[in-house]
């Protein structure tokens, strides 16, 4: 469903925020297109739950046929087979349970997006934030993708999509320069924390750094560097 359009934008739920002209016109253009993902959305989870609905009959027509070979004293070997594939329908079942929950967290996502963009757009005015707009960024080592942030006096928030299918938001301040931002993913939570400074008087601006990670369990990286370039 992402890979139709790829859309960050910022996810503006603080009182008084305040914004750019710019920022109001491009928070609606950006509330249009996650209007039509959320429809896609919608109608992908209706056809997911479908799906989830009969993984789900098969498992209780498979586990009403082990319970009734069981009672009637059916062979060893039968029940082995019987039980491997059982088992393998609720692996089918569990994987299609996954689905539904990744889609349905898309589609609370994108209709997040659609308020937010809204409030935006009726709290725009003409002073706008130095952070405000699309960042492209490179965080080491190997992910690339886009950032939206909106910057109101010190306190700054956003939203992300990187290589990977990595998404979620982005909060955080700006104080002389120097920006921390916390990166909030869709699947792992509170998952990094980003220091960087601001590079104000670059042509295009420029954001660099170093992050760390708040999870250590997961496997994956707990450290390395990012930098994050104006693009719009």
């Amino acid at each position: 469903m992402r890979d139709a359009v790829i859309v960050v934008v910022f996810v503006g739920l603080i009182a008084g925020m305040a914004a750019a002209p710019a920022a109001a016109q491009t928070a609606r253009g950006l509330a249009a297109i996650h209007a039509a993902l959320a429809t896609e959305g919608i109608a992908e989870l209706e056809r997911q739950n479908g799906l989830m609905q009969q993984a789900w009959a098969r498992v209780e027509a498979g586990s009403a046929a082990m319970v009734d070979a069981q009672r009637h004293d059916a062979d060893l070997d039968d029940l082995k087979v019987r039980e491997d594939h059982l088992q393998e329908l609720e692996s089918q079942l569990l994987m299609r349970l996954f689905e539904v929950q990744r889609v349905r967290r898309d589609v609370l996502t994108h209709l997040a997006v659609i308020r937010a963009a809204g409030e935006l757009g009726e709290q725009a005015s003409e002073e706008a934030g130095v952070l405000n707009g699309r960042w492209d960024v490179a965080v080491q080592p190997g992910l690339t993708g886009t950032i939206y942030l909106v910057q109101q006096g010190t306190l700054v928030s956003g939203t992300y999509e990187l290589s990977g299918g990595w998404t979620g938001s982005l909060r955080g301040t700006l104080v002389a320069n120097k920006v921390r931002l916390e990166r909030i993913d869709s699947q792992l939570g509170f998952a990094a924390i980003f220091y960087g400074e601001l590079d104000p008087s670059a042509e295009p601006a420029v954001i660099q750094g170093r992050w760390e990670a708040t999870q250590l369990a997961t496997g994956m990286p707990s450290a390395g560097g990012w930098r994050a370039v104006r693009s719009d």
